[in-house]
């Protein structure tokens, strides 16, 4: 598979050039941006209604990631255009959604540190399972490589993700602007960080 990296001089990397190039990208695809947010949100309470929708889950939070990667690389996506991409990837997401969950959480109740770190280190997991096509335990390993060296950047911009994502929950509607504002920005670092 051809990979369509998007070249940085890590030189002129900074976190501020990353947030408002992430937005620039953000306006420029608006429309389609709110549009697959609600789409994926209400998919998302329609399938949390049963056991067995919650399941589903991760396919369209999957597919709606990769919708944004492919935004970031400057490819045409179209509204309501990125369910089957999730559900082809449907298992691995699964898998690595249960892993996370249960990582994190035994981390958090091991004094809230480990949590956070887990967190950061598997930052990408989404993002490398849906554009490298990895299995679970690739992705786990890839995300880990991809921060080793830039920890404390990582954990910045993680905490920056935060921060809009808690602001945009306060606001309700905002949330329509967060969510793809975020998932660009961690598409976009995640792209120029490839190795």
């Amino acid at each position: 598979m051809k990979k369509n990296k998007i070249i940085v001089d890590n030189n002129s990397f900074s976190i501020e050039s990353l947030l408002k190039s992430s937005f620039k990208i953000l306006l420029d695809n608006i429309v389609v941006c709110i549009a697959n947010t609600i789409i994926a949100i209400i998919s998302s309470i329609l399938l949390a209604i049963t056991l067995i929708g919650i399941l589903f889950i991760p396919a369209v939070w999957g597919g709606y990631v990769n919708s944004i990667i492919k935004m970031t690389l400057g490819q045409k996506i179209e509204i309501g255009k990125f369910f089957s991409s999730g559900f082809n990837r449907w298992s691995t997401l699964l898998f690595a959604n249960i892993i996370y969950i249960i990582g994190v959480f035994l981390g958090l109740i091991c004094l809230i540190i480990p949590g956070i770190y887990l967190m950061i280190r598997w930052f990408f997991i989404t993002q490398i399972i849906m554009y490298e096509k990895l299995n679970s335990s690739e992705a786990f390993t890839k995300s880990g490589e991809i921060i080793s060296d830039k920890f404390w950047e990582v954990a910045t911009i993680f905490v920056i993700c935060a921060i809009i994502e808690t602001i945009g929950g306060i606001f309700g509607i905002l949330v329509l602007v967060t969510i793809p504002y975020i998932s660009i920005v961690t598409a976009k670092y995640y792209l120029n960080n490839l190795k």
